[in-house]
């Protein structure tokens, strides 16, 4: 089965390779680590975002950690 992963401010959360991924048509495709002052920065705005009482945002987080 495909599964859609996860977008937040543009980039598609990769949980599994801990990846931040962007692309822009025209523009140079942009990979974020989670690992990384922005990737970190993002992520925290992501998990402040998120509902935990929706299923599909308590399973990002519980993959996230």
């Amino acid at each position: 089965m495909i599964r859609r992963l996860p977008t937040f401010k543009g980039y598609t959360i990769d949980v599994r390779l801990k990846q931040l991924r962007k692309a822009e048509i025209g523009e140079p495709l942009e990979f974020i680590d989670f690992d990384s002052e922005q990737g970190d920065a993002i992520l925290l705005e992501l998990i402040h975002s998120l509902d935990p009482e929706k299923k599909e945002d308590n399973e990002l987080l519980i993959s996230l950690f």
